[in-house]
């Protein structure tokens, strides 16, 4: 696995830490999981194709 660090603006924070809590709940790791799904629908509209992995160890 990969890690990566960004700086977003505070507002976007905010609104993704919302987003995941609404779609995934309280559980650990749904900010990895929201942001692995945000950058593989980015991936896929820039037309990069990309194969998912077998190695599920950060869901």
């Amino acid at each position: 696995m990969g890690a990566i660090t960004v700086c977003i603006p505070d507002e976007l924070e905010i609104a993704f830490r919302r987003i995941t809590r609404i779609k995934y709940g309280d559980k650990q790791g749904r900010l990895s999981r929201g942001a692995t799904e945000a950058l593989y629908e980015w991936c896929r509209k820039e037309g990069f194709e990309y194969i998912e992995s077998e190695d599920k160890t950060c869901e």
